[in-house]
């Protein structure tokens, strides 16, 4: 195989040194095949059929590499690139624990696993949290609802927005984008990591632990609603937003217990689903902060 130092300004004598020491210390294996059985399984996981299947997702970059880390995530492989400086490389390889598989592979090859462009050259494959719906709720529980988001980019940021703001859970109905796809998780930036989140969630099992633990379902829109100011959003809810051009759900039009709209003195005809869906949330912590 063939080592590269492609302007990392380090000498090749000493790259190969520290891969030798990576080799040595953390069991680094050296992988040139794309017939390879781990190569091959972080290929079929760019398929959501397979990441539900195998209950696996693949992130791309050293943040988001730390940020699973940080929270705990299982982390199952870590490729890199033969190309990626060894700094970076040697800072995360010590974080790791040694269950975690290490393999080195060609910049081609790496490319040919990668979802972005321009990646960092270090991916890994990290299992699901097992998350069950009744187990999410706590008292004062805050929840988000994705209703049939399609948008990654909205979905991302609502994740995001629900853990910055301290929410307790997202659940995304069936329908949703699948929230472990690469543009949904770069859209989080890595909250996907800090916060309960539920995919494909029948309403009608939400309206069931609504009613077993007495938690309220505050579905937006924008008609017969009251404005989010005059609505109590001090806990025990979910907000439940829609999809981006119809809105929520038949279900939650008929069984919410309350409908909830953000006041648009501007005269716009609506928000972004993201954007509602943070001011919602922000007007959750406002009202928690001033005690109503």
């Amino acid at each position: 195989m063939i080592l590269l130092s492609r302007n990392l300004g380090i000498p090749k004598h000493c790259r190969k040194a520290c891969i030798k020491k990576q080799v040595e210390r953390f069991g680094m294996q050296f992988i040139t095949s794309r017939q390879n059985k781990a190569v091959k399984e972080v290929i079929l996981l760019k398929d959501k059929k397979y990441r539900r299947k195998l209950r696996k997702f693949v992130t791309e970059g050293y943040r988001f590499l730390h940020e699973a880390v940080n929270s705990g995530a299982v982390i199952e492989h870590v490729f890199f690139s033969s190309d990626t400086a060894m700094e970076d490389r040697n800072e995360l390889v010590e974080r790791l624990g040694p269950e975690v598989r290490l393999y080195e592979i060609p910049h081609e090859l790496f490319m040919q696993m990668a979802e972005t462009d321009t990646p960092q050259g270090v991916l890994a494959v990290v299992r699901m949290p097992e998350t069950e719906l009744k187990t999410i709720f706590k008292e004062g529980f805050r929840g988000l609802v994705l209703d049939s988001i399609q948008d990654p980019g909205n979905a991302g940021t609502m994740i995001r927005t629900a853990h910055a703001l301290g929410f307790d859970a997202v659940v995304a109905t069936e329908g949703t984008v699948d929230l472990y796809n690469g543009k949904v998780l770069r859209s989080t930036m890595g909250s996907i990591f800090y916060i309960p989140v539920l995919e494909n969630v029948k309403p009608e099992d939400i309206f069931a632990l609504s009613r077993e633990k007495s938690i309220r379902v505050i579905s937006s829109r924008l008609e017969n609603a009251r404005p989010c100011q005059g609505v109590d959003l001090t806990g025990n809810f979910f907000i439940v937003v829609g999809n981006e051009g119809n809105g929520i759900s038949e279900i939650f039009h008929e069984k919410s217990d309350e409908f909830v709209k953000i006041p648009m003195p501007g005269g716009a005809e609506s928000l972004n689903a993201a954007v509602a869906a943070s001011i919602l949330m922000y007007e959750s912590n406002r009202q928690q902060a001033a005690g109503l």
